[in-house]
């Protein structure tokens, strides 16, 4: 025994206690470290993918940079009944959506669009272009609602916006022109559900204006969409 302590090694007893005590260490330490290990595999993904995918999106008419642009929302008598104001605000829903992303565009007061079209009874079969001139407008934005529904069709407690318009472009330097520009938008609000119950139709009717906008308004800018 003393021999063995002299010549600094351990005894059989000692080298059996070491063992254990090692064998202690990493049966506890073991599971700590995989599963350390395992949340940086499962945090590795997250790390690499974190950010959605997104690719480019030219603008369809580029052309309103700089324009003073009158903003012409119409409606059928249905749409106007229950809702007298959809034009006023889906004007301004628009307004909002493009100033801050069409570079130096600016807009006749839609209040003042609007008044015209309640005053003017007729308004209707006058010249786009020849409106928008009326005001001093480089452009005239006309916007068709083709529909505007806040709820399902077969479930009137089920809510679930739809806005879908007609969209045409006119250079008031060219009265009794066709359109420089056309297109179409639709939306659908929320867009991945059958829609809720019990929401509030203000909340879902507002949130499926600033969608519907927000699709117009990127039809006349370079943008980055998520890849769906």
């Amino acid at each position: 025994m003393s021999q063995t302590r002299e010549t600094g090694q351990p005894t059989q007893r000692e080298a059996r206690l070491q063992r254990v005590i090692h064998a202690t260490i990493c049966t506890l330490l073991l599971p700590l470290l995989a599963a350390t290990s395992g949340c940086r595999l499962l945090a590795a993904p997250i790390l690499m993918w974190g950010k959605e995918p997104t690719k480019d999106v030219p603008a369809e008419f580029p052309y309103l940079q700089g324009k003073k642009v009158c903003l012409v929302v119409w409606a059928d008598s249905e749409t106007l009944f229950e809702y007298p104001w959809v034009q006023l605000e889906v004007s301004e829903h628009i307004a909002e959506a493009m100033k801050p992303n069409v570079e130096g565009v600016s807009f006749i007061p839609n209040r003042s669009v609007v008044d015209l079209q309640q005053r003017e009874v007729d308004w209707e079969r006058m010249d786009p272009a020849l409106l928008g001139k009326r005001f001093g407008a480089d452009r005239v934005l006309m916007i068709e609602l083709t529909q505007y529904t806040t709820r399902e069709p077969d479930s009137p407690h089920l809510y679930r916006g739809r806005i879908a318009a007609g969209v045409k472009v006119y250079d008031t330097g060219y009265l009794r022109s066709a359109p420089v520009f056309k297109t179409s938008v639709e939306t659908v609000y929320p867009p991945e559900s059958v829609g809720q119950w019990g929401t509030d139709g203000r909340a879902i009717r507002k949130a499926t204006m600033e969608a519907f906008a927000a699709e117009l308004a990127g039809k006349f800018y370079d943008r980055r969409v998520k890849v769906k």
